[in-house]
């Protein structure tokens, strides 16, 4: 699975870093992303999932850091 960790990124990059990544895997989805424990950045990846009609859920129900995003 493809994957993008958040870590390092700005957090004025964050929104355009997602989004960039996920249209850009629409053919290899499901996608994950790795953003920590970061509301905004968990709030982000929501936001991009939401605009392109996709779910997301975490990657494990014990780990808010690491979401999936899928079809």
């Amino acid at each position: 699975m493809k994957t993008l960790d958040l870590h390092g990124i700005e957090r004025c990059d964050i929104l355009h870093t997602v989004e960039r990544f996920v249209t850009n895997n629409f053919d290899n989805l499901p996608v994950m992303i790795i953003t920590g424990n970061s509301s905004h950045n968990i709030g982000k990846v929501n936001e991009i999932a939401d605009r392109y009609d996709l779910s997301t859920h975490k990657d494990q129900w014990i780990n808010n850091g690491a979401w999936i995003v899928n079809a």
